[in-house]
């Protein structure tokens, strides 16, 4: 049986940030999946496996890579889902984030990408590299729509059974675009807003949002009465059931795995229109996308007003989760190129 080693670096990732969701979802059940497939998955060890998989490009990462260069080398697959845009730092930290990524990247065999548009990236900063996409997969029944858990969380956070609730799932930085979130929540006082996520670095309290975000001086001291900050929480299917509309105005992703999460929860979405989101949604027909707070904002008042319009865009939604992100597919895909890799 094929091992694989699952590159995590759980002790320091758990020192820097709170906000594990994708660690703590996704890793678990493609695990569970892949391990079906006849592929048995160990995570951070030293020895004793036939491939790594970089999710994590961090000390663990760079050490195993450098040793396996050393004369005793096993397959490195590295995740292509991080670039330097994905953390909320300053453009001097960019820099060496983005030196960082390449360094070990490039003692890779392969490049995997969640999309198109993390592929190119790669291709780009990487002509030589051998690079695949494969979408994420989630269990898609985990997601499902519960009246039930979506009554639990209203009354959690006393939100009226007849208001109508507009949430997102990320962490709390401007990339996410939490500034555009709180802006539109401002322009519908009738509608309730709950942001679903935490900070992004360790031992800082959800409150400091108050001060600013990521060094983009965000002010958000005088929220309106309609936002709610829930911090990280593991009931997402219990936020999303409770949920009417799924604004994600996130301005960079490799994926958006919390926007494939809505989806299979027949979530009524509105988005950025980005390339990545482009790749599986199609504006009109299961979302509706925008550029700007204008358009934002007349596609949630769109969407407000005609509920046999937020039911079709939702179920629609839903069936693009189950074509392009379910789990079964993704996990045999992965573990082919696992066992292509190690022989």
């Amino acid at each position: 049986m094929t091992t694989v080693n699952y590159i995590i670096d759980n002790k320091v990732v758990n020192k820097l940030t709170t906000e594990r969701k994708w660690l703590d979802s996704y890793i678990p059940t493609i695990t569970k999946y892949i391990e079906k497939e006849g592929v048995n998955i160990v995570f951070d060890v030293d020895s004793d496996f036939d491939l790594i998989h970089i999710h994590v490009p961090l000390t663990k990462a760079y050490f195993l890579s450098r040793k396996n260069n050393n004369g005793n080398h096993k397959p490195v697959i590295f995740h292509g889902h991080m670039t330097e845009d994905t953390f909320p730092i300053g453009s001097q930290l960019r820099f060496i984030i983005r030196k960082w990524i390449k360094k070990i990247a490039r003692k890779s065999d392969l490049i995997l990408c969640p999309s198109l548009s993390a592929e190119r990236y790669f291709k780009e900063h990487f002509p030589e590299k051998n690079i695949k996409q494969l979408n994420y997969g989630i269990n898609l029944d985990n997601y499902a729509y519960s009246h039930e858990d979506g009554i639990t969380f209203r009354q959690r956070y006393r939100i009226g059974t007849n208001e109508t609730v507009v949430c997102c799932v990320g962490g709390m930085t401007y990339r996410k675009g939490i500034d555009e979130f709180y802006e539109i929540a401002r322009r519908f006082p009738d509608i309730r807003f709950v942001w679903i996520g935490g900070l992004f670095f360790r031992n800082q309290h959800i409150y400091k949002i108050y001060n600013k975000i990521d060094r983009n001086s965000i002010n958000v001291h005088d929220l309106p009465d309609n936002v709610i900050s829930t911090g990280y929480t593991p009931h997402i299917t219990a936020a999303l059931s409770a949920s009417d509309i799924f604004f994600f105005p996130s301005r960079q992703e490799t994926q958006g795995l919390a926007l494939v999460e809505a989806a299979a929860n027949n979530r009524a979405i509105v988005t950025r229109d980005l390339p990545v989101f482009k790749e599986w949604l199609t504006h009109g027909h299961d979302c509706l996308m925008g550029a700007c707070l204008d358009d934002f904002a007349e596609h949630i008042q769109t969407i407000e007003e005609d509920k046999a319009l937020a039911i079709r865009l939702g179920g629609e939604a839903g069936r693009s989760a189950k074509k392009y992100h379910d789990v079964n597919r993704t996990a045999e895909s992965l573990a082919r190129i696992y066992k292509e890799l190690s022989g």
